[in-house]
This record gives C-alpha cells, sequence and structure tokens, in this order.
C-alpha cells in the first residue's frame, strides 16, 4: 500500500475517523484509475455500482436537459462523487466529466460489502461521512432552491405592484 495514498485519503471528508486498516482494506479492494481530460467517468441515468474519491485534477458534474448540459457543481482534489448510488442503489443523477486529467479511486460495492462483514464499525463511520457530505449537498441545494424562489417571488410581487 501507498503510505502516502494512505495519508492523503486520511484527511478527506470521505475517510474521516476510518482507521488506517480499513482504508488500506478499501484500497486492497479498489481501482486506482488515471482518466484523461474530458473523459466520462459515466452518464446520468447509467446504472451505478461504485463511488470515486478525486485524488487529482477536478471533474464538472453536470446535468442535461432539453438537449442542454448544465454544470451543477466542480469538484476538486479529495472530493468524491457517485457516493449516493452506494446509499439507494439506483442510477446516476448526474454525468460526470474530467475537467483535467485526473487520478481517481473508484470504490465497488463489493468493497462496502467486505467492510461489513469485516469491520462493521469502520463500515457504519464510512456510512455516515456518505450521509454528512449528503447531507452538505442537500443544504447547498435547499439554499440555492431557497434564493431561486425568493428572487422569483419579488420579481413577481413587482411585476404585479405588490408590496412584499
Amino acid at each position: 500500500m501507498k503510505k502516502d495514498l494512505v495519508t492523503f485519503l486520511l484527511f478527506t471528508p470521505f475517510f474521516g475517523g476510518v482507521s488506517k486498516s480499513a482504508i488500506e482494506r478499501i484500497l486492497s479492494l479498489s481501482t486506482h484509475k488515471i482518466i484523461a481530460k474530458d473523459q466520462l467517468f459515466f452518464n446520468e441515468n447509467d446504472q451505478a455500482n461504485s463511488m470515486f474519491v478525486l485524488l487529482s485534477g477536478s471533474v464538472d458534474v453536470y446535468k442535461t436537459w432539453q438537449g442542454k448540459q448544465y454544470t451543477i457543481a466542480e469538484l476538486n482534489q479529495g472530493d468524491c462523487f457517485g457516493e449516493m448510488s452506494v446509499i439507494d442503489h439506483c442510477q446516476r443523477s448526474a454525468s460526470v466529466k474530467a475537467r483535467e486529467a485526473c487520478e481517481v479511486l473508484e470504490i465497488g460495492m463489493e468493497s462496502f460489502a467486505a467492510l461489513y462483514k469485516e469491520d462493521l464499525k469502520q463500515y457504519a463511520i464510512l456510512q455516515m461521512n456518505i450521509g454528512r457530505e449528503v447531507s452538505r449537498r442537500l443544504r447547498e441545494a435547499n439554499k440555492l432552491l431557497f434564493e431561486i424562489y425568493v428572487r422569483d417571488s419579488d420579481a413577481h410581487s413587482q411585476s404585479s405592484g405588490q408590496a412584499v
């Protein structure tokens, strides 16, 4: 195992609080990949069976609507993506493409299943970390939706001459 990689992962939100031995076990079951600039990791609605931790580089997360692509996030070193599939086992909710060459760790469902069998406590910590990340992103989305709602409400009130 690359000691530097384990040390790096210890300081990412996804692996926060996870033991070195559990990280080493996850690494032994995961795939290390180099992804070229503009290469797709996956498309919206693809079947999902893994998640990714971005070791270097950056990616765009985007959704397509009426044939047009809309970037909804840019993720950088230390961020994870595809984690929703680890929780809900559903299709991908967005597409992810490399903005630049990226180095990633792809963690498949079998890695989580193995950790569940071998070390339930460490598995629980990883699941809580995923939950925290999903919650953080949901709070961010709620904030944006509320700002849009307020802006649209204010614009509607002003155009109809009503006071807010």
